[in-house]
């Protein structure tokens, strides 16, 4: 085996080997284009569900400040209410400012009586002390006469209390309501927030298989690059093969066309020379193809021998 065709046989085993290695290169990169694009529709699907839980959170979040704007005028009305309990209060209190002082005198009038009754029958006949225990109970009871009632406002203050107390109920529900629909927005708020983690943590994952695409995808490249220089080589190698095959093949009919030339300039010269032409001549002298004319003229010129055709 000649250099230049163990050269042409390294060239297409290390051509094939390439072509293999590309097989399996472009198989990585499908692998790993699909494996982005799965990933990237995962990420996808799981950003559009954080997407309603935020609508929805957005939505809860207006509803609860359409309550918290209910809320104010109630709390408006909780202050009339309790201004209007204070007042009917300081009223009240305003009626009974003199009651420890009736009290008082109360429990001295009623502590005098007891020792009237309680003292012993020959005590009472001291009448200095006997007139002197009634004129202290006389005196006790016209200063209990002295003192105003309170004014009746209980029922006033009983009534203003209730209405405080409902007004009260009325924010606690309204607040309870704002709680409930809070505690519900913060639900949707952190599975967004979950949801948001987890499509990072996959856009993560996606950009490591584009990256794996990328790669390969280079080394596909590279392959390529390296196949069409064998290739080239190849190509040159064939190209010089076939050159020096036409230029044997043009040396043959060289030869070829010498050597006919040859037998037809002998056989002209046997004619012109009245010699005897053998059947390997004829050809060369009435074949196809066409003599000059002084040629033509040749076997006019001489005359017919003897033992000629």
């Amino acid at each position: 085996m000649s250099g230049t065709d163990l050269k042409l046989e390294q060239l297409e085993n290390m051509a094939s080997d390439l072509r293999r290695k590309r097989g399996e290169l472009f198989e990585h990169v499908n692998r790993w284009r699909d494996e982005r694009d799965r990933i990237n529709e995962s990420s996808r699907k799981v950003r559009e569900e954080a997407l309603k839980h935020k609508e929805e959170r957005d939505k809860i979040n207006a509803r609860v400040a359409d309550v918290k704007n209910r809320l104010q005028p109630l709390y408006d009305q909780l202050d009339e209410k309790r201004k209007k309990l204070a007042g009917i209060e300081q009223e009240v209190q305003q009626g009974y400012r003199e009651l420890p002082k009736k009290r008082r005198v109360e429990r001295d009038l009623n502590s005098v009586e007891w020792e009237v009754m309680t003292t012993p029958t020959r005590e009472l006949l001291d009448r200095e002390r006997e007139l002197e225990l009634t004129e202290r109970a006389n005196t006790l009871r016209k200063r209990l006469s002295t003192f105003k009632k309170p004014p009746k406002r209980t029922e006033a203050t009983m009534e203003a209390t209730a209405e405080a107390k409902a007004t009260e109920m009325g924010i606690r529900q309204v607040r309870d309501e704002m709680n409930a629909l809070r505690e519900e927005s913060q639900k949707h708020h952190e599975a967004m927030l979950l949801l948001h983690r987890k499509a990072d943590d996959e856009r993560e994952k996606a950009n490591q298989a584009h990256g794996k695409f990328v790669e390969y995808l280079g080394e596909v490249k590279k392959a390529e690059q390296e196949l069409d220089g064998i290739s080239l080589q190849l190509r040159g190698i064939k190209d010089g093969l076939r050159s020096d095959d036409l230029k044997v093949e043009r040396d043959k009919m060289a030869k070829v066309n010498a050597r006919v030339e040859e037998l037809r300039q002998e056989a002209q010269r046997k004619m012109a020379a009245g010699e005897k032409l053998s059947f390997d001549d004829l050809p060369f002298i009435y074949g196809g193809k066409e003599d000059d004319d002084d040629e033509e003229e040749a076997p006019k010129a001489g005359a017919k021998q003897p033992g000629t055709l």
